[in-house]
């Protein structure tokens, strides 16, 4: 219900309380009449339309002075006072509380001032909030002057509808003003306060409220001086990064990362406490040697109810001929044994249980030297993803497991949003239909609500246009179903870019389009700029994986910062298919300039993603920090901190939930701030 409310101070002089109520409720008794300024003063009341919002409550912040005698002076004590006054302003309002600062009879230092300054604004605000859309009006007219600073104060930031002050010292010569009403202050946030209802309420002394009001004043202005004030600001990064001091904004600008590497653990610490989101991420390519290991252990018991009923299998030795490719090794021995090619894969995979850095060596040869793993071709990368993907994904506990351990390892590296890419239809077997294989994806993510997650689902190039046909036929089968509608975010076309360009599956993808599914398409990761453009124009993508040639058409960036598409840009994988400048190894000085910083300075939103962590050894941690090594001079902590503000503005999430989502995150920056991680 709307009340107005009058806050005023109590000094020594409690007469003039009645002054100033009596200025604004003036029905029934009239302070004022008779007076020789009584006209000015009526003149006053009209136009601040005092009649039609008459005071409903008076309340008062005094300290908790005693009745004392000094000389032939007597000071009465606060309740004393407080008596007086409902004696006399009894007959204009019927509520008047009186809040009392407990145990400090006057102010007489620095400390009690700022505990009396804390009441203050904590009863001012509490009144803005029981006024409930009423009037609230605030006087200057008692208590000492620096009460009264006090309330000029509080009403800049809590506002008030009329900011009243009284000129004289008797009650011929007294004069009251309307200073007028003062507008809020907008960037204050006021947790919801709590007083008792009592008539006199005795307050312990505090200053928490009144610093956390001074903190956000000066953030605001922080805020101001940063962003609005700064020409060189012209990209939006977190907004919470903008409370900060311009001299700490200056040093996250300044402090660069990816040069030394000497500092390298100390700077992986620093990105790991940062949220991140991961848009680019393929379930066939998260796990490490020992992860695969984890997985494989999930086939044991097919693997001996098969030996049980099949000699072959039984009697066969599982040696892998490192002269033939792993996929067809598997394949071809599937074939002869007549069993399924998970049961072969897992099989190998298990000689290694007890030495997975064995497998490591067995998948990765000299490319487990990094610098050697550089520029390798994209038909040399993907056979490093032979044993897991459709290999081992073609069971439903080892699918379980993948994801548990991909959700694992976000937790792990502050992944607060994760998109998940994956491509049911090369996992669907017999027993496994690919309509169950996202249902297992989708409850996967329900057991784990810590990190928020989606799921986009690949059409791959390779599989011609049956696979595209029947990825999209998967769509409509489940599109009813509730776990598909919560975590279902969109497509993507994926694969060899020479095997099918966008233009050509324009047609199939109008079936994904009409029911306004995100769309992603790698393009520009080895093919030229052209197949981005169509990606951009022929299939409405919203971000493009890689992109890693838009560079060359400068036509096409333009629009892309004025669609804000979102570019998913994978450092480690893009260093070793494509090959990039390392700060870190000299020998690679020879090669290009990774685009990455160019796409920021631009202000395109392009984000850092894994892509395959398993097969690209790497975390979302070292991916911001392998994008800062990729750029000539590193990344700054504030490009560091655009990158992945760029991440969660780009998800393929709902927009109330993104919205949800990027003040959690922020909330998380804020704590940073707060703990001086940051």
């Amino acid at each position: 219900m709307a009340k107005n409310i009058l806050v005023s101070a109590l000094g020594a002089q409690p007469d003039i309380i009645e002054e100033t109520v009596g200025y604004i409720n003036f029905k029934e008794v009239d302070f004022y009449e008779g007076l020789a300024s009584y006209q000015s003063i009526q003149t006053s009341r009209e136009e601040a339309d005092f009649s039609s919002f008459p005071i409903d409550e008076l309340w008062l912040v005094a300290t908790d002075r005693e009745h004392k005698e000094v000389g032939n002076r007597v000071i009465k004590s606060t309740l004393e006072d407080f008596e007086k006054i409902e004696e006399s302003c009894g007959k204009y309002v019927k509520t008047i509380r009186l809040f009392i600062l407990q145990g400090i009879s006057d102010i007489t230092n620095d400390d009690e001032a700022f505990q009396y300054r804390d009441l203050a604004y904590r009863v001012i605000a509490y009144a803005r909030q029981q006024c409930a859309g009423g009037k609230l009006y605030l006087s200057l007219a008692c208590g000492r002057k620096t009460m009264s600073a006090d309330f000029q104060e509080a009403a800049y930031c809590f506002g008030c509808d009329a900011l009243i002050h009284v000129l004289g010292d008797t009650k011929d010569s007294a004069f009251p003003l309307n200073l007028g009403a003062i507008k809020k202050n907008e960037v204050l946030q006021v947790k919801e306060l709590s007083f008792g209802d009592d008539k006199i309420l005795y307050c312990t002394p505090d200053t928490n409220f009144w610093s956390d009001i001074q903190k956000q004043k000066r953030d605001s202005q922080h805020f101001y001086t940063t962003y609005y004030l700064n020409e060189k600001e012209t990209r939006s990064n977190f907004h919470i990064l903008y409370t900060l001091p311009p001299s700490k904004i200056e040093e996250l600008k300044t402090d660069y990362v990816g040069i030394d590497p000497s500092k390298q653990e100390e700077e992986l610490e620093y990105l790991r406490r940062l949220p991140k989101s991961d848009l680019h991420c393929h379930l066939g390519g998260v796990l490490s040697a020992e992860e695969m290991v984890e997985v494989a252990r999930c086939y044991l018991p097919l693997v001996e109810e098969e030996r049980g009923k099949n000699e072959k299998f039984r009697t066969w030795k599982c040696d892998y001929d490192s002269s033939k490719n792993i996929k067809q090794w598997y394949c071809d021995c599937a074939t002869e044994l007549g069993v399924h090619k998970g049961l072969v894969a897992a099989s190998l995979i298990l000689k290694y249980q007890e030495r997975p850095e064995d497998l490591h060596r067995l998948i990765f040869g000299e490319k487990s030297d990094e610098e050697q793993y550089c520029g390798i071709d994209i038909k040399n990368y993907e056979p490093l993803g032979d044993l897991q993907g459709s290999a081992l994904l073609c069971n439903e506990a080892a699918i379980r497991k993948t994801v548990q351990i991909l959700l694992a390892n976000c937790k792990k590296e502050n992944v607060s949003y994760l998109e998940i890419r994956c491509s049911p239809i090369n996992y669907q077997t017999k027993e496994l239909l690919a309509s169950k294989v996202l249902r297992t994806i989708f409850e996967e993510l329900e057991r784990e609500p810590e990190v928020e997650s989606s799921v986009v689902m690949i059409a791959s190039r390779h599989g011609g246009y049956d696979k595209i046909e029947q990825s999209i036929e998967l769509v409509k089968l489940m599109k009813r179903e509730a776990l598909f509608k919560k975590y279902f975010r969109g497509f993507d076309l994926a694969g060899d870019e020479s095997a099918k360009t966008p233009k050509e599956v324009r047609e199939q993808f109008l079936e994904i389009m009409k029911d306004c599914y995100n769309i992603t398409i790698h393009a520009g990761e080895t093919a030229p700029a052209e197949n981005i453009w169509e990606a951009v124009y022929h299939l409405t993508a919203e971000r493009i994986g890689h992109g890693l040639k838009l560079i060359e058409k400068e036509d096409l960036m333009i629009k892309f910062l004025e669609r804000g598409i979102g570019i998913e840009m994978c450092p480690s994988s893009n260093f070793q298919i494509v090959g990039y400048k390392d700060n870190y190894f000299p020998e690679t000085q020879k090669l290009l300039d990774y685009p990455l910083k160019k796409y920021l300075d631009c202000e395109l939103k392009v984000s850092v993603n894994t892509d395959n962590p398993g097969i690209s050894i790497t975390t979302a941690t070292q991916e911001l920090h392998r994008a800062a090594r990729l750029t000539r001079g590193g990344l700054s902590k504030w490009d560091l901190l655009q990158l992945t503000c760029n991440g969660f503005r780009t998800a393929f999430y709902p927009y109330e939930q993104k919205k949800q989502l990027i003040r959690r995150v922020e909330e998380k920056i804020s704590e940073l701030i707060k703990q001086d991680l940051l």
